[in-house]
């Protein structure tokens, strides 16, 4: 799964964007909403690039 964003509905659920690995034929131009607590569920783990991680957490990580 590559996540692309998190929305939120009307009621404030959260959801991931996620981009699918079908192409963009099927709806949503080849992306899909997770729920939140489908993602909570379903992920073994995840991985973000050096970049994203905030200054201060990358420090902590360094030790």
């Amino acid at each position: 799964m590559h996540i692309t964003g998190i929305v939120k509905d009307q009621k404030g659920n959260k959801y991931y964007k996620v981009k699918n690995s079908w192409g963009t034929a099927i709806t949503n131009g080849g992306y899909i909403y997770i729920s939140e607590s489908y993602m909570k569920l379903k992920s073994i783990s995840i991985m973000i690039h050096k970049d994203a991680i905030p200054k201060k957490y990358k420090e902590k990580l360094k030790s």
